[in-house]
């Protein structure tokens, strides 16, 4: 596809600035440019998708002119680089950092959304350690509190339902683990602990559904009289619990994964 006139004009720049450098010296790409060559150098760079040269060009410019006009923008710019080139860890610092500089910055917020995508972006499948969900728990539902009313707290809002979710994943596979290898006692556990934690989450009723089948295994009627009456009544929509209802609610096998 033919390049777009304006993205041809930033690439003849961007040479030219190359050009200015390299004729300085040959030993660095930026010897010789100002902060305003460094800045623009960085942002054609970061347009053109040079995610790896934009963050050197960024770095080179916040240390070496940090009270730089634009030093917000090239602050910034430098953290998504660094997002978009999957450094997690270093787009998360890199955001926070600017929180810290420009707390009043019009892009605060989309800043902390940085933070916890940056978060969400660390968090594993369910089958792993979900030590860095947790995490993203934490620091998502800090942003949904503290910028309360903009677009970037209700993004995090529903990342932390996401990673709740899959927490609840976690939980409810570890208890499935134990019901196939017939040890319901442990299973049961686990499920009971999830419906604590995350009760609002789809995996509650499929808890409960393992809960009742665990418990028909030990052969607990009561308890399984008990599961079954909380599931019809706290999530009568459920697929599980319209199952029951499919059954005439007298509980039974549900079918753990």
């Amino acid at each position: 596809m033919t390049a777009s006139f304006p993205s041809f004009l930033s690439r003849i720049v961007l040479v030219v600035l190359v050009g200015v450098a390299g004729a300085c010296a040959s030993t660095s790409r930026w010897e010789g440019l100002t902060a305003t060559q460094l800045f623009e150098m960085g942002r054609i760079e970061f347009e053109a998708e040079e995610y790896g040269d934009a963050s050197e060009t960024l770095e080179r410019l916040i240390l070496g002119a940090p009270g730089f006009s634009q030093a917000a923008e090239a602050q910034l710019m430098l953290a998504r680089a660094y997002f978009r080139s999957d450094q997690y860890i270093l787009a998360q610092s890199e955001f926070t950092r600017f929180i810290d500089r420009f707390p009043a910055h019009p892009q605060a917020p989309d800043a902390a959304l940085g933070v916890c995508r940056s978060n969400e972006a660390l968090s594993p499948i369910a089958q792993r350690d979900q030590t860095f969900t947790m995490q993203a728990v934490t620091v998502c539902q800090n942003v949904a509190s503290d910028w309360q009313g903009t677009p970037a707290a209700e993004q995090a809002a529903e990342i932390v339902r996401e990673m709740r979710d899959k927490l609840a994943e976690k939980q409810y596979d570890n208890g499935a683990y134990y019901l196939r290898r017939n040890v319901p006692d442990a299973a049961i556990l686990y499920w009971q602990e999830l419906l604590e934690a995350f009760p609002e989450t789809d995996w509650a009723p499929t808890a409960l559904a393992g809960i009742i089948e665990a418990y028909t295994r030990i052969g607990y009627d009561d308890e399984v009289a008990t599961a079954t009456e909380r599931l019809l009544n706290e999530y009568p929509e459920s697929p599980e619990a319209h199952a029951l209802g499919d059954e005439g609610g007298s509980g039974g096998e549900a079918g753990v994964a």
